[in-house]
């Protein structure tokens, strides 16, 4: 039996409305992007949202639109390149890395504590596989420092998943979503900016469309001024979602809190079926109650040997992720030491987790991960 990591969860529905969006021609930023927003907005109870081409153009506008004097940005050693390479996109800023907890896989609490000073800007919390940071705690150090250290929520894994009652990526200055092909809702590529800091709007605007003023819907859609007119205000970036894009996600999000249901299906089989393993460890920590999972992670002696076995029985799995200060790049540039991130990625593996997942499915990773010693 084949079991592959991700299969993003598409059908009619999305074929339908590109149709629409063929037969009307307008495939580029216009009312599907602006429709999407404003679903997006309400979903997560939000003042403002923009679409973006990626989840990586988010984070980037997250920063930007702050304008920072030089200082530092804190950021999981454990994450995808794009948390830190989003800092590194501005040339004033310069990425300090954070040692991850070993037991969630997100930001260490006792080494952030060490590591913010006056010289730190703003942290990215990575909501690690869907599992919610203490955001409280960061929150609170902040305060107590008496610094002004700008939140800002990577919620690339966590799309419909709770903090204490208010939806991730709306506990933040920012939150920046993805819908990248595997993510928990596809757009293909794309994401999203939320926040509640309504002022950041017009700009944010501005920056994801090379600093124009107005986009083309925006001049194609108000016939009181000449729709041709554009000024640029400042240096911008071509980051803006389309209409393609947003008409998938339209349909996307009608479906994510039954993907999120079925994910959560899915891990409590795993948890129950893989639990008693001496060499296994199973995440104990998610929320399977009102999480949003994005990875189902365990942590397994003799990880490569794992991998390969899985592989050999037509199971796809995956390591998310090889600590960013492991990396050539940042190496040489931002050479750290970080205990616990070095020591907890050998034992990681991601197990198979998608909406079409079926029972026989995962009971077959089960048994065969169960037979692996």
């Amino acid at each position: 039996m084949e079991v592959p990591l991700f299969k993003p969860y598409l059908g009619e529905e999305e074929l339908n409305a590109l149709k629409e969006i063929f037969a009307t021609g307008w495939v580029g930023l216009g009312p599907k992007t602006a429709e999407f927003e404003r679903q997006f907005r309400e979903y997560l109870n939000v003042k403002t949202c923009v679409g973006t081409n990626s989840a990586t153009s988010a984070l980037d506008l997250a920063l930007k639109i702050f304008d920072f004097p030089s200082g530092e940005v804190l950021v999981p050693a454990i994450t995808f390149a794009s948390t830190a390479q989003v800092v590194d996109y501005n040339p004033q800023l310069t990425v300090k890395f954070v040692d991850v907890d070993k037991d969630t896989l997100c930001i260490d609490i006792n080494d952030f504590q060490e590591k913010i000073n006056e010289d730190t800007r703003a942290v990215i919390p990575v909501h690690m596989g869907g599992y919610a940071c203490d955001m409280d705690t960061l929150r609170d150090i902040i305060n107590e420092k008496l610094l002004d250290v700008k939140i800002i929520e990577d919620c690339a894994h966590c799309l419909g998943g709770e903090y204490k009652g208010k939806k991730l990526g709306t506990i933040g200055d920012i939150g920046c979503f993805s819908f990248e092909a595997k993510k928990n809702i596809t757009t293909g590529d794309g994401g999203m900016i939320a926040t509640n800091l309504k002022d950041l709007e017009p700009r944010l605007r501005r920056l994801r469309w090379v600093g124009m003023n107005r986009d083309t819907w925006k001049r194609i859609s108000d016939r009181e001024s000449y729709s041709w007119y554009y000024e640029i205000d400042e240096l911008g970036y071509k980051y803006n979602m389309n209409d393609i894009m947003a008409a998938i996600g339209i349909e996307q999000l009608k479906k994510l809190d039954q993907i999120n249901d079925k994910k959560r299906h899915i891990m409590k089989r795993y948890n129950k079926g893989l639990s008693g393993l001496d060499w296994l460890s199973i995440p104990e920590h998610y929320d399977l109650e009102k999480g949003a999972h994005w990875l189902y992670i365990i942590k397994v002696d003799k990880r490569d040997e794992f991998i390969a076995y899985m592989a050999k029985n037509e199971i796809t799995t995956g390591v998310h992720y090889m600590p960013l200060n492991l990396h050539p790049y940042y190496k040489r540039k931002y050479p750290s030491e970080l205990p616990n991130s070095e020591e907890v990625w050998l034992r990681l593996v991601s197990l198979p987790l998608f909406f079409e997942l079926t029972d026989e499915m995962s009971d077959y990773v089960i048994n065969t991960a169960r037979n692996f010693e």
